[in-house]
């Protein structure tokens, strides 16, 4: 009888798909996530449907529609997660573990996972991290953030204090290879996630200057869209970086290459568990699906962060490579979410797709191009003011805000950088996705994006320039004093 697959589901943070040399991008060097890509399936029209870490990653291992386990934004579940895809995979026989940064709540809910090595973004105590544990061990315990400075310093590019082999991206990786190697008579599930190139931007030498300025794109955006009084610019844009009139071109240009160089340092690391694969004779009967939880504005329309149906922000990667049984260097055009990657991975284990996932098996549509997924996308993050919705398909997307019951509508095939809002050329395909929008949360019962005769609106509210954030959360004061 043929073995199972192995399954490695490979995660990065805040990642935009446009960084990618796959996805059309000329300058940033990701020779390794292309060589997955001439491997695999890379599907153009993938999406998270709530744009911010906890939301997108519980959707994914839940399932479900994130609000349907009470997550709106970063914050903690209100519903267990009944079916989660550890414990599902896990019951058809696979060792299952975790490697990286989870952001589960709690810290160390293990859902189905035998082991779980973590390197968390922010962690919660000392003895809850292996990464830091292991820092320890090579005498670099006395760095106190050893992913970057956050607070004022969250957006400032900055050189990681730690020697590239130190480095969370290495480590993540190196861990991932040695389960690899530990478990290659078996079937095993690893679920691989970096936290970079998440923020602070800081790549250990030499990714620093892998990207002089002079060559670095500037942001996409046009001078209408930073009009200061303008009521609905920072539900639309979400600032990380408020006072963005502070930032001067060379400082957003340095940050760009930052972030760069953080996704090449992940690119070589993903390299490494490739490479690990292929030596270990395991790559062909492995599916390998490729993502991110979201993007990164990158100073595009003037913002920054996530928490955005801008393409650069709700748009992810998505590469499912299995040469064994998919074709390779093909591309789809069909829509996709991360619930999907729930689905696929169950069926590729043989395991049944719980009935109540909101999640599609993207394995028919990867084996045949004309195969469908779903027609359309219903997206949401936020609370009260801050609610906004978007309604994808087709060639289109509409995104409605509860801030003043502002709405966009974009044609992405005439206008693919969203610059020209056509919504008030077209009222009534406006009404028609508020009604459908309507309908849909009505069904689910989701009070807060609902209000009396339709979808929630509150009175606007002006965007006030605050200067640079103090990015929460900080460092814990108790992995601080465990560290030393």
């Amino acid at each position: 009888m043929r073995r199972k697959p192995n399954l490695l589901l490979i995660m990065c943070d805040q990642l935009r798909y446009d960084v990618l040399g796959c996805y059309g991008n000329k300058l940033v060097q990701t020779p390794n996530m292309d060589r997955l890509a001439r491997m695999g399936v890379v599907f153009d029209q993938a999406y998270s449907q709530t744009p911010v870490c906890v939301p997108a990653r519980h959707g994914l291992i839940s399932g479900l529609n994130p609000f349907e386990i009470g997550l709106l934004k970063n914050e903690g579940l209100s519903k267990e997660i009944e079916d989660p895809l550890p414990e599902r995979i896990r019951e058809q026989g696979y060792h299952t573990c975790a490697v990286g940064k989870m952001h589960f709540h709690p810290v160390r809910k293990h859902y189905g996972f035998d082991r779980m090595l973590l390197s968390e973004e922010v962690p919660s105590h000392f003895d809850d991290d292996e990464y830091l544990q292991f820092l320890r061990t090579q005498g670099y315990g006395h760095v106190t953030e050893p992913h970057g400075k956050r607070s004022e310093l969250y957006y400032v590019p900055q050189v990681s204090e730690l020697p590239g082999h130190l480095h969370t991206t290495a480590w993540t990786a190196d861990t991932a290879c040695r389960v690899i190697r530990q478990n290659q008579n078996r079937p095993f599930f690893l679920f691989t996630s970096f936290i970079k190139p998440h923020p602070p931007f800081d790549p250990s030498a030499p990714y620093d200057t892998m990207y002089p300025t002079d060559q670095v794109p500037p942001p996409k955006r046009r001078e209408h869209e930073r009009t200061p009084d303008d009521a609905w610019i920072e539900v639309m844009n979400d600032f990380k970086v408020n006072g963005i009139d502070s930032l001067s071109h060379e400082d957003e240009l340095k940050m760009r290459a930052y972030y760069y160089g953080c996704v090449s340092q992940v690119d070589a690391q993903i390299g490494q568990i490739l490479d690990t694969l292929e030596s270990c004779g395991l790559i062909d009967d492995t599916l390998i699906v490729f993502t991110s939880d979201h993007g990164e504005m990158l100073g595009d329309h003037y913002s920054y962060g996530k928490r955005t149906y801008y393409e650069m922000s709700a748009k992810v990667p998505l590469i499912v490579s299995w040469p064994a049984a998919l074709p390779q260097g093909e591309r789809r055009e069909q829509l996709a979410l991360l619930q999907d990657i729930y689905a696929t991975l169950i069926a590729a284990a043989g395991g049944k797709v719980p009935a109540a996932s909101s999640g599609v098996d993207l394995l028919p549509a990867a084996r045949q191009t004309e195969r469908p997924t779903r027609e359309k996308i219903f997206a949401e993050i936020g609370r009260g003011r801050l609610f906004k919705t978007m309604l994808r398909w087709d060639r289109y997307k509409y995104i409605y805000h509860a801030n003043g019951g502002k709405e966009n509508l974009f044609d992405l095939l005439a206008d693919p950088d969203e610059f020209n809002d056509i919504s008030a050329l077209h009222p009534e395909l406006c009404r028609e996705c508020r009604e459908q929008l309507t309908d849909h949360y009505r069904a689910y019962g989701l009070a807060e994006a609902l209000g009396s005769d339709g979808l929630a609106r509150y009175e606007e509210t002006k965007h006030v320039p605050r200067g640079y954030l103090d990015q929460s959360p900080k460092w814990p004061a108790t992995v601080i004093a465990d560290s030393k």
